[in-house]
């Protein structure tokens, strides 16, 4: 039996030009403006996670709960996976999808892996593109009353465990595509390595990290 090959992909800043979380989180406040004291209530806790660079698993369950609690379970699910499902083509990387094409022609099987939420990354591909193995990223949960992360927020070495929990030890790292530091344990496992519009202060970590052993693509946004 032959071993799956598998590219293995960034969402935020990768596959898309913006944060999604925070995109959801900007779209939420503007329809609903009065979950703004919420918010405010837990900034100190945000504020010090950020300076502390904490682990955001906490930090990311309080606002997802900021911005759900009152709503019944089936329609938080409902409401995350379309808040964002009708954002415009203008978030996305052109090149993406044709990537993705040409990787479906190799055999090479796609995985998004992703620190934002599976529920609304799944709703902004819908419709997309449908040939993905899966798409690994924080799961969520119900919890007194809104939604907050069930799993560790899915970001740096977390990426590696849930890629072996979902795929098993026996696989091809056959590439690693992503635009942020914290995904180089998934980049230097892999046998190809793309950065995607990286940020100029990132380059040189990439370089003394990978070598040199990586691709730099400048995608183009959707028009």
């Amino acid at each position: 039996m032959q071993t799956p090959r598998y590219a293995f992909f960034d969402f935020d800043g990768t596959l898309i030009c913006q944060d999604s979380f925070l995109t959801l989180l900007k779209k939420i406040l503007k329809s609903e403006p009065l979950r703004i004291p919420l918010l405010l209530m837990i900034s100190p806790f945000l504020i010090l996670t950020g300076l502390l660079k904490l682990d955001k698993t906490l930090a990311k369950s309080l606002i997802l709960w900021s911005l759900t609690v009152g709503k019944e379970k089936r329609e938080s699910a409902r409401f995350l996976r379309n808040i964002l499902a009708t954002e415009s083509n203008a978030l996305w990387f052109q090149e993406a999808f044709e990537t993705f094409e040409k990787l479906k022609q190799e055999g090479v099987e796609i995985v998004v892996v992703t620190a934002s939420g599976q529920t609304w990354v799944r709703g902004m591909l819908h419709g997309k593109y449908s040939h993905f193995k899966m798409i690994i990223g924080s799961k969520l949960t119900f919890y007194a009353g809104g939604v907050i992360l069930k799993s560790k927020n899915c970001y740096e070495s977390e990426k590696i465990r849930r890629i072996h929990e979902a795929l098993g030890e026996n696989i091809i790292w056959h590439s690693a595509w992503s635009d942020h530091i914290a995904d180089l344990p998934m980049l230097l496992k892999s046998q190809e390595r793309y950065i995607i519009c990286p940020k100029e202060k990132h380059k040189k970590i990439f370089e003394k990290r990978l070598e040199k052993n990586f691709k730099i693509l400048n995608w183009k946004v959707s028009k």
